[in-house]
């Protein structure tokens, strides 16, 4: 049993987790308690929802510069309609999805079928998707969301908060599809060897573009719940969400050339960041000094993800 558990690429992230809660512990006598640890979970939710979806890109070889843009402009323009026009929240919701679908789609079409790099994709997507968000809404900000968004972002059932919950579920769901369907495995076998995977008979550009919808619909989600945690939306929501995204995605063991890594891994990874920057804020850590410890982070992970990948390579 225990020999199967670390042999999981999400066993380094929760050795992490492990290690610095109980260096925390130390640090500060508020860091473990109640209130505090689902306050972290809380505050992870944003960033694990964009980084469970960035997992399936990542898994295929490529790479989402744009879901911090993309949370804004689904969160920007779902908040303006309610606030604004008036429509229905749930009709927001669902107008929220479908740019997050629909600018998934679009970023996959781009990848899949026309050839250009997921990286120049996305990366003009960086300021594509959130210069829109400001256009569409003249740049202004929309504050006091109406029901169910106050629910959503500091509501709870049984306890459990609500962003912590839909966080749960949505991890649920990217697992089953990973692991028990068609999706999962050619996702899988997309990134270990699109070539093979090619010649086999998998539509290697469908999946492709269909990873890159589901990055959509899970920057969709994250909006939503943004939008309730903050009671407002606006063009500069999830400012250098990516970059903590692409992160937890990173430190949980997935590997940035593909084919290997588990859903849980980024979940891990983004409780992970959140971790120390909430560890830092206890102590008293300025955020220049957050910022740079995030960055020496995942450039170690990165580190330790290429010298893995030299050392399977020589099996």
């Amino acid at each position: 049993m225990m020999k199967s558990i670390t042999r999981q690429e999400w066993y380094g992230a929760l050795v992490a987790v492990l290690v610095l809660g109980a260096l925390l512990s130390v640090a500060s006598p508020y860091f473990l308690t109640a209130g505090n640890l689902s306050n972290i979970l809380v505050q992870a939710s944003v960033i694990a929802l964009l980084a469970g979806g960035q997992t399936f890109v990542i898994l295929t070889g490529g790479v989402d510069l744009a879901v911090g843009a993309l949370t804004a402009l689904a969160g920007a323009v779902a908040g303006h309609l309610m606030i604004k026009a008036g429509i229905d929240p749930y009709a927001a919701m669902v107008v929220a999805l479908a740019i997050g679908a629909a600018v998934g789609f679009f970023n996959g079409y781009l990848v899949a079928f026309v050839g250009i790099p997921a990286f120049i994709v996305t990366l003009g997507g960086l300021t594509l998707w959130r210069g829109l968000a400001f256009d569409l809404t003249g740049g202004f900000d929309n504050a006091g969301l109406p029901e169910p968004f106050p629910f959503l972002g500091y509501g709870d059932i049984l306890g459990i908060p609500m962003p912590t919950l839909i966080t749960g579920v949505f991890f649920v769901v990217m697992a089953f599809m990973l692991s028990s369907t068609k999706i999962g495995r050619y996702v899988y076998a997309m990134g270990s060897n699109e070539m093979g995977a090619r010649q086999v008979g998998i539509n290697i550009r469908w999946y492709k573009l269909g990873v890159y919808v589901v990055s959509g619909l899970a920057c969709a989600m994250a909006a939503i719940v943004l939008m309730a945690r903050m009671d407002s939306s606006s063009g500069k929501m999830a400012q250098m969400f990516e970059l903590d995204a692409i992160a937890a995605v990173i430190l949980g063991g997935t590997s940035l050339f593909g084919g290997r890594g588990s859903i849980w891994g980024s979940l891990l990874g983004a409780v992970l960041i959140t971790m120390i920057r909430n560890g830092m804020n206890l102590m008293e850590i300025s955020q220049f000094k957050q910022m740079m410890a995030i960055g020496a982070v995942v450039i170690v992970a990165v580190w330790i993800d290429v010298i893995r990948r030299k050392h399977l390579l020589k099996k």
